[in-house]
């Protein structure tokens, strides 16, 4: 830079100009343009601040309320369907206990059995015929698991046997064995056997053969009424079975 004195005062010498001081930061002049090039640095690294801490926070916390409430409203619609699903079951239980009410009154109960021999007694009554023997075979109620129902029925029923004895004619029986129909229980017949005991006779009247009485009729049979286990007596069934399972 040059200069001239004159009256003490200085001047610039015509034709030079002054050089700007910029001032000088890290060894870096700070010129107009550098400034704004900084500046712009800055800007950006302002906004991506912004960014990072204001808006993106903001931002992912409004996905995550999308998500939520996504996950909400799939969390109602799984639960509006469990709920179907479950009254559904619970319909289909209602129906097989109804079901199952139903084929369990086809059977044998206690109270039936306890009835049987006053019942049997009236049958024998209206029919004139002769109950001559009426012989519980065993006590209680034995469960089945002999196979003599097929192996689907052991450990599922129970069954009370009787040995009876009847005598009659052949009208007569016949209507006693039709009569326990009406008992509206389940009732087995087996090992069936019939013979006469009193043959039918012949009489001569005024020179004319007469047929006699009806033959009678020795019949011999054992009845097997058909009973349901009680929920306790399952319970003993199953837990035999699963101990039997381990075992080997």
């Amino acid at each position: 830079m040059t200069y001239a004195d004159t009256d003490q005062e200085f001047l610039l010498v015509e034709g030079e100009e002054e050089a700007p001081n910029y001032p000088v930061a890290f060894g870096v002049t700070l010129t107009p343009k550098v400034g704004g090039i900084i500046l712009g640095v800055l800007g950006i690294a302002g906004a991506a601040y912004l960014l990072l801490n204001g808006v993106q926070p903001t931002w992912q916390k409004y996905q995550d309320l999308r998500t939520d409430i996504a996950d909400k409203k799939s969390q109602i619609q799984t639960q509006e369907e469990i709920r179907q699903q479950i009254d559904l079951k619970q319909a289909q239980l209602e129906e097989a206990k109804d079901k199952n009410r139903q084929v369990l009154s086809l059977f044998a109960s206690e109270k039936t059995l306890d009835t049987l021999l006053l019942d049997l007694n009236s049958f024998v009554k209206d029919t004139n015929g002769n109950l001559k023997s009426f012989k519980p075979v065993e006590p209680e109620p034995v469960i089945i698991n002999d196979g003599s129902l097929g192996s689907l029925v052991n450990g599922k029923l129970k069954r009370r046997s009787i040995d009876l004895e009847l005598e009659g004619s052949f009208q007569q029986l016949q209507s006693i064995m039709r009569s326990f129909e009406r008992l509206q229980s389940l009732m087995l017949v087996n090992n069936f056997q019939s013979d006469v005991s009193t043959p039918q006779t012949l009489v001569i009247n005024n020179g004319r053969v007469v047929l006699g009485p009806q033959p009678k009729l020795k019949t011999t049979f054992r009845l097997d009424a058909l009973l349901p286990l009680t929920e306790q007596e399952q319970e003993e069934v199953e837990a035999a079975a699963e101990s039997s399972k381990k075992k080997k």
